[in-house]
């Protein structure tokens, strides 16, 4: 069966429209968990739940156990629901024991197994891809990452400021599961008013590597080549991800500049930070960055970034070298206007 689209997959569910072997898989934790909960709400029915219930974690389930529970007959209720988690960690001659489920599921179990990342060439996982009603987890995008604030906020019984939103996003980035982590600590620090505002996240939101990045680009910004390289070793010591050093880098850059060709048409205050997408919050900071750019630089620079994104992922093991070459190529080596 060919892949599913995510939103037909919830919409099924919520009609109670069940297939008996799914197969779910994907780089986001936060979507993958999320489909269980799912799962347990559209299969089990009240009261029968410890009987036709079994979640099982692939890194130390018995796969025979697992088979067992699949084949049982659900008790008092139509289905049973079989979970499976971390299915990249079977081994082969595991695998092989899912064969007859595979190629012929029982119908009287839903059997979801999820995997974070999975290796197309094994024949069970094409197997899987052909049979089962299987749904790709893909992180989001940066831009959806404040809906997804929202949302989950939402889900958690919050409202959350348009502001707040876009601090959160820049303190957590764009792990889900950490992003819900945070308004769950959130909501016990605004407790009965339920409501998160811009100063609650500056009070409230844990900063160690996050904080650290935005040092980072702050640095690049500022067009200070000793800073930013400073906080380039300690990024780099703290074992950040160097392609997500690049695309923050790149975001931030790319704001600059919106925020340069902005001015020179008029723009200012509400107006500006709206049409950058920049919390009015941040907008001084961003556009005093701005400020020390022309905005041929700024082309320039996410032309050097794009070519440091290509060499880094060409040539990992000489990933200081591509990023200091950046800095040293970016910042520093001209002194730019207001224009």
């Amino acid at each position: 069966m060919a892949l599913i689209d995510a939103q037909k997959f919830y919409k099924d569910l919520e009609k109670g429209q069940l297939a008996p072997l799914y197969f779910l898989f994907g780089e986001e934790p936060y979507l993958l968990n999320q489909s269980v909960e799912r799962f347990k709400y559209a299969v089990l029915t009240e009261g029968a739940v410890d009987f036709n219930y079994s979640l099982f974690y692939a890194s130390d389930a018995d796969v025979v156990v697992v088979r067992d529970a699949v084949e049982t007959l659900p008790m008092m209720a139509p289905r049973r629901l079989v979970i499976l988690k971390e299915a990249q960690e079977l081994t082969d001659k595991e695998w092989a024991e899912f064969d007859s489920l595979i190629d012929s599921p029982v119908d009287s179990t839903v059997f979801v197994i999820l995997a974070s990342r999975i290796d197309k060439r094994k024949k069970q996982i094409r197997q899987l891809l052909d049979k089962a009603d299987c749904v790709e987890f893909k992180k989001p995008y940066e831009n959806q990452i404040p809906s997804w604030i929202n949302y989950i906020a939402q889900s958690l019984g919050l409202t959350i400021s348009n502001d707040a939103i876009h601090l959160l996003h820049k303190l957590v980035g764009h792990h889900l599961t950490e992003i819900e982590a945070e308004l769950k600590k959130l909501g016990d620090f605004v407790g009965g008013h339920r409501r998160i505002e811009v100063q609650d996240v500056a009070q409230a939101v844990s900063r160690s590597k996050e904080e650290n990045v935005f040092d980072f680009t702050k640095a690049i910004g500022e067009n200070d080549r000793v800073k930013a390289l400073e906080h380039l070793v300690h990024l780099l010591d703290q074992g950040q991800n160097e392609i997500g050093i690049i695309s923050l880098v790149a975001r931030h850059v790319r704001i600059l500049l919106t925020l340069k060709r902005g001015m020179e048409e008029g723009l200012h205050g509400a107006k500006l930070a709206h049409y950058a997408q920049v919390p009015p919050y941040f907008l001084e900071s961003y556009l005093d960055q701005a400020r020390l750019w022309t905005a041929k630089k700024l082309e320039q620079t996410l032309v050097v970034l794009s070519e440091t994104d290509k060499a880094l992922k060409s040539s990992p093991l000489s990933s200081h070298i591509w990023l200091e070459n950046m800095v040293l190529k970016t910042c520093g080596t001209t002194s730019a206007h207001a224009i």
